[in-house]
């Protein structure tokens, strides 16, 4: 029996072990040195004399209007940039994504960096940044635009100083991000080439996330026959459906810990009826459902739909659910001991970037890779406020700081 006891203790200690070697195992690839050699300095003292460059041209892009769906006009202009900046290949694809490629030795790995260039003001047409000291004001300023010159200059940068690498590099400037990440989405989709790595330039400075959030949200409708009020005594009322789920929906239990299976949903809008003296025939609410966790995702939709079914049953109403199934939550294993996490981990303490937060809920670009399978991380641009409204400000300074981190985060995967 002492035996068995002993065996079964070395074979868990052996496991565990295995567990803890496999968690160790990547390593960062960034060391100080990287910073500080010459090839570095080169690429940061080309970036300092041209400041005054990339802010004015940073102004002009944002300057350009480009609501998700109507990108074409900055589309263009990045293309030429591409093309200027002496990329092997560059094109615009049918789905109106910028791709520029900088081929390797083809020794390397295939590793995508991707900045998007739609933003959320639909109906924008005339945009004039301000410029106060240490800030640029203007919608769509910060989400995307900083990442867009971030990643030109940083193109500009290494081309000057000569870099060599093995790797190929895939250098996008995506359609449709803020519209569930739909351009990158249709270029891995169409893409026959595969990928070891994506990265993408989105959210604050210090924001590194490796996980893709999961969106379950929807909206629920509930129709019956109407009436007017004073023919309304025991008529089916969509308002009081309506009231009746919401209520309900809002006793669900969701997971706040741990991170990787943090949910939590909202109802948004609610509305229902035209005339004031009459029941309403159809009346609806939405609803934004987000997960880091697949299951758990899965498991608090099917509860909303159990009870919008019976409060219809009860009321004597029709429903009409429709909630999305597609934006899956993912969590690769391994994802933050990954080489790939702690290199752009060490290098953001390098740089003493402020509130760095390391995050399994990211809700960018890199979800599309993290849905493929492809080892992904989004990284900050600069610092930003007020993001997704006219007011708009993103700091200058923290531009700068933000085109290092790729420069060293590309000299460390080489």
């Amino acid at each position: 029996m002492k035996k068995i006891i002993t065996l079964l203790v070395f074979v868990a200690f052996i496991f565990l072990a295995a567990i803890s070697s496999t968690q160790q195992s990547e390593k960062s690839l960034f060391k100080p040195e990287i910073a500080s050699s010459p090839l570095a300095q080169k690429i940061f003292s080309f970036i300092e004399k041209n400041r005054e460059a990339i802010i004015e041209e940073w102004i002009y892009l944002t300057e350009i209007p480009a609501p998700s769906g109507h990108e074409e006009k900055r589309a263009k202009y990045i293309e030429e940039q591409f093309e200027a900046a002496g990329l092997d290949e560059t094109y615009i694809d049918e789905f109106g994504n910028v791709v520029g490629i900088w081929k390797g030795t083809n020794q390397g790995k295939n590793i995508i960096f991707a900045a998007h260039m739609d933003t959320v003001f639909q109906g924008v047409w005339e945009i004039k940044v301000t410029r106060e000291e240490n800030l640029l004001k203007a919608p769509g300023v910060g989400d995307d635009t900083s990442s867009c010159i971030n990643l030109l200059w940083s193109i500009r940068a290494l081309k000057d100083a000569g870099f060599k690498h093995a790797n190929n590099y895939y250098f996008l400037a995506t359609v449709g991000e803020e519209i569930g990440f739909r351009g990158l989405r249709l270029f891995l989709d169409d893409s026959k080439e595969k990928f070891d790595m994506l990265i993408a330039l989105d959210a604050n400075l210090g924001s590194l996330s490796y996980g893709a959030l999961g969106f379950g949200g929807g909206r629920v409708v509930f129709r019956g026959p109407g009436a007017h009020t004073m023919n309304s005594r025991g008529v089916p009322n969509p308002n009081l459906a309506v009231a009746k789920a919401i209520d309900r929906i809002y006793n669900i239990s969701v997971p706040a810990e741990p991170p990787e299976k943090y949910t939590i949903y909202n109802v948004g809008m609610i509305g229902g009826g035209k005339v004031n003296n009459a029941v309403s025939q159809e009346s609806f609410f939405s609803i934004d459902l987000r997960s880091g966790d697949q299951a758990e995702l899965a498991k608090a939709a099917r509860q909303i739909e159990e009870i919008c079914r019976q409060v219809a049953d009860e009321m004597e109403v029709e429903v009409e659910i429709s909630l999305n199934k597609n934006a899956r939550a993912r969590q690769l294993p391994g994802a933050r001991h990954s080489t790939l996490v702690r290199t752009a981990e060490d290098i953001l303490k390098f740089l003493k970037v402020k509130d760095l937060e390391i995050d399994p809920l990211g809700s960018t670009d890199a979800n599309a890779g993290i849905e493929r399978g492809i080892p992904s991380i989004n990284l900050g641009r600069t610092y930003c406020r007020y993001n997704h409204s006219l007011r708009e400000e993103a700091e200058i300074e923290g531009l700068f700081v933000g085109m290092k981190q790729d420069i060293l985060m590309i000299l460390s995967l080489n």
